[in-house]
């Protein structure tokens, strides 16, 4: 059994949310690629991590991770609690860990030191789960304020909100234009300040904004979004149109199906 609680937790530019959740194991989800970043903390067993695509499997314990590109099959095997704050794409750009973390993890000393993430584990293992997002959210705001803030991180907080706005669903050239830029210019900031070109950023916007519209707030099972691309698939789509609405080209978003398909079988 699975306990989702999300948590108001913000401060500008870092943290949008927080959640908590608590799994006694066995239970499987989608982590989308949102464009989003997330510091995770673990307390208890940590989960394994298989990429959709290629099938390689990390380990999922407390860390610090950046933007994603493509979705990933999360597996609980034993009795946990984790903890995330959900990052802001521009969070690692003003929190400077060693780089921006593109489909990878980083120890949370990348950017929490380790009295504050000794505060914030053991408030977790007790149920404190505010005073764990507290200590956390505050560690974050306090390590931001040492370094910086990176040239052009006001306008990209622009661009990144019309992406929200828009669910991803917008070309980058009517981006550059509403920041009176071209678009050379803004994939200078999006490689700088996200980690990755602007249309990477899009794509992967558009496939979470299209699974979460199918599967709503939450953990999302591979089942929903199986269903949802499925069901997608099945009203008969132009090519042209497949990757402008989930930010998948044809091919790609048939083998993710048959993966998740197999996946979902297989258990």
């Amino acid at each position: 059994m699975t306990a989702y609680r999300w948590i108001e937790a913000s401060a500008p530019l870092l943290v949008e949310h927080a959640w908590v959740l608590r799994d006694e194991g066995g239970d499987r989800e989608v982590l989308l690629p949102d464009g989003r970043g997330l510091l995770q903390l673990v307390v208890g067993a940590p989960g394994v991590r298989t990429d959709v695509l290629t099938g390689e499997q990390t380990d999922d314990a407390s860390g610090v991770r950046g933007f994603s590109s493509r979705a990933v099959v999360r597996e609980q095997a034993g009795p946990a609690v984790r903890l995330g704050l959900q990052l802001h794409p521009l969070a690692l750009a003003l929190l400077r860990p060693h780089d921006l973390l593109v489909d990878r993890c980083a120890p949370l000393a990348a950017v929490v030191d380790e009295a504050d993430a000794v505060l914030a584990r053991d408030a977790l293992a007790h149920g404190d789960d505010e005073d764990a997002v507290r200590v956390l959210v505050a560690a974050l705001v306090a390590r931001s304020r040492t370094t910086d803030r990176p040239a052009g991180v006001t306008a990209m907080a622009e661009v990144v909100a019309e992406v929200d706005r828009t669910r991803g669903l917008v070309a980058a050239a009517d981006l550059a234009r509403a920041q009176g830029v071209t678009v050379s210019d803004l994939h200078r900031w999006c490689v700088r300040l996200v980690g990755v070109a602007p249309a990477s950023y899009l794509a992967a916007v558009r496939f979470a904004g299209f699974v979460r519209e199918a599967a709503g707030p939450g953990p999302v099972s591979p089942r929903d979004v199986v269903g949802a691309l499925q069901w997608y698939e099945s009203s008969g789509p132009a090519p042209r149109e497949v990757e402008r609405t989930t930010g998948l080209a044809p091919a790609e978003l048939r083998r993710v199906v048959d993966r998740l398909a197999q996946s979902i079988a297989a258990h």
